[in-house]
């Protein structure tokens, strides 16, 4: 993974290892920095507390619930974040979660990417 501060941080949480290898790959080989695969709530609530990422991927769901306390933390920082979900109804949990771009898995690596970027040029100011 690149350590270049010119490149933007991705907090990614992804339950499921493979899965978060994988896309942790595709994301580092986009020119992303990547932080996880992180794999609950609290890992990365805890991982916020002491970094803060330019964007984030959100798996859903998580072992620890459905991602509304992640979504509103990062939402709160004002950091743009995509919606990595299992089945489509599972980002509804709240407003913070229905606002993101989703993506329903299995979603192409280059969707991810593209989505991403979007969501970075459309957080420069």
């Amino acid at each position: 993974m690149r350590q270049d501060d010119h490149h933007p941080m991705v907090l990614l949480i992804e339950e499921d290892p493979l899965v978060g290898l994988a896309v942790g790959d595709t994301l580092a080989e986009a020119g992303y920095r990547v932080a996880g695969p992180l794999t609950s709530q609290a890992e990365a609530l805890a991982w916020m507390a002491r970094s803060a990422p330019d964007l984030a991927v959100l798996d859903l769901p998580l072992r620890d619930g459905d991602g509304s306390r992640l979504a509103r933390a990062l939402r709160r920082r004002g950091v743009p974040f995509l919606v990595h979900a299992d089945d489509a109804c599972d980002a509804a949990a709240c407003a913070e979660l229905r606002a993101a771009p989703r993506l329903t898995k299995p979603a192409w690596h280059r969707d991810l990417v593209l989505v991403l970027g979007q969501l970075a040029r459309e957080a420069r100011p």
